[in-house]
């Protein structure tokens, strides 16, 4: 009985891992994560001259589905200074997204 009720849990959660739809907050993160890596090349080419619109353009193209897209519209002059600074210094995607409270 016991072993059943642990396979059948075991079933369950794994079912839901991949069924589910990623939250909000998940979103949010996976595309933050796109949109750095994606601004890499860029940044590292042009510098401080990226133009917020460009990153906001970016994010979009990158946001894995409609509802991701509110965050992109939340990315103001100081995050994409932060962004900017830090691909500078080579810190990868996603630390900085943690450091925007992304992920």
């Amino acid at each position: 009985m016991f072993r059943t009720s642990l396979v059948l849990l075991l079933v369950a959660s794994t079912v839901y891992t991949f069924v589910a739809p990623p939250s909000k907050a998940s979103l949010a993160c996976l595309t933050c994560i796109a949109t750095v890596k994606g601004l890499e090349p860029k940044v590292l080419a042009e510098g401080d001259s990226v133009a917020e619109h460009e990153v906001k353009a970016l994010c979009l193209k990158e946001a894995p589905t409609p509802a991701a897209e509110q965050s992109c519209e939340e990315y103001g002059d100081e995050e994409i200074g932060v962004i900017i600074d830090l691909i500078k210094k080579d810190v990868p995607p996603k630390t900085i997204c943690q450091q925007l409270k992304k992920c």
